[in-house]
């Protein structure tokens, strides 16, 4: 004979499951947070740092679909994309971060996945979770199947995301490490006796 199933443990099963799910979530919008306000930055000289406060507090209390579109706009770009001028006569700066594609159809999907991922969200959030009936050990199970399917993508594009982050964190580094360097300074002035 079958021992029968605690609603108890399948219920504390699938909360932790959802909790999970959310703090993958989470992740993501935190990482997008961080990128969108370090990725971007255009200025004059002087107020370049304070323009990654700005790009912080712009971003900090937007919701995941306003990221993931600002993200879709700034970031993930096709190449033939132009590069944006500042608009000024004083000494400025700007750089940004962009992963662009060539193909065209890959870009799109890689767009549509991470809007998905708004989409599920959204979905668990304010429709699946709502509907749950708490007393029933069925729909525990479908919320288990049911996160158990969405995680892979969440950690999917977690790890998507964070490879962007490193790779501009990087970047950035390489960067300071060629300007501190004596090929940089041989560059600058056999630049300058070219002119």
């Amino acid at each position: 004979m079958d021992k029968p199933i605690d609603i108890e443990v399948v219920r504390t099963e699938a909360l932790r499951k959802l909790g999970r799910n959310i703090v993958n979530f989470s992740k993501i919008e935190g990482i997008l947070k961080y990128l969108l306000s370090v990725t971007q930055i255009e200025g004059l000289s002087t107020s370049t740092p304070n323009r990654f406060v700005d790009n912080y507090e712009r971003f900090r209390k937007r919701t995941l679909g306003q990221l993931v579109k600002e993200l879709h706009n700034t970031v993930l770009v096709d190449d033939s994309q132009s590069e944006p001028q500042l608009d000024s006569s004083e000494l400025g700066m700007s750089w940004s971060f962009k992963a662009t594609y060539s193909d065209s159809d890959f870009l799109t999907a890689q767009k549509q996945a991470l809007s998905d991922i708004v989409l599920e969200r959204n979905k668990l959030i304010h429709q699946d979770l709502a509907l749950l009936n708490t007393s029933s050990i069925e729909d525990y199970y479908k919320l288990i199947s049911l996160l158990d399917e969405q995680n892979p993508r969440l950690l999917a594009h977690l790890e998507e995301l964070g490879w962007m982050l490193t790779s501009f964190i990087e970047g950035i580094k390489d960067l300071q490490e060629f300007i501190k360097s004596p090929d940089f300074h041989q560059f600058i002035h056999s630049s300058q006796s070219d002119a």
